[in-house]
């Protein structure tokens, strides 16, 4: 079985709109996590898909006008990320319905990597190029 995350402060990257798409993702992921909740998990994949496509659009607009430079590079990582779930909800749809403990752990490291570890880099970026701040 998979832990739930929980959201940290320290993963805040200070901008609120994403921050706070940040904690629904968290709340989302954890539902598909969650075994009680086997027979819904297309649903609720679905839902974490469709909150994913939101998100990364507001993400993208925020680093083309905050002009980071590795803006490209960053939505190619979310576009990989969208079709590997995508992938997975049909995979869903096609078996028991059930996620495996590789899918459940796939989709909390994704979490990690790309959340804590990638959207921190745009965030240090952003505090220190755009708001000026030393950190």
């Amino acid at each position: 079985m998979s832990e739930a995350l929980v959201w940290r402060d320290a993963w805040a990257l200070g901008v609120e709109l994403l921050d706070a798409q940040h904690r629904d993702m968290v709340r989302l992921i954890n539902q598909v996590l969650d075994p009680a909740a086997e027979s819904a998990v297309g649903a609720r994949l679905d839902a974490l898909i469709a909150h994913l496509r939101r998100h990364f659009d507001t993400e993208q607009v925020f680093l083309r006008a905050i002009d980071y430079p590795l803006t490209d590079q960053h939505c190619r990582e979310h576009a990989l990320q969208l079709a590997e779930l995508v992938d997975l909800r049909r995979a869903v749809a096609g078996d028991t319905g059930a996620l495996s403990a590789e899918d459940r752990a796939g989709i909390r490291q994704w979490f990690f990597n790309h959340v804590v570890a990638e959207d921190r880099r745009f965030g240090a970026y952003y505090r220190r190029v755009v708001c000026g701040a030393t950190e």
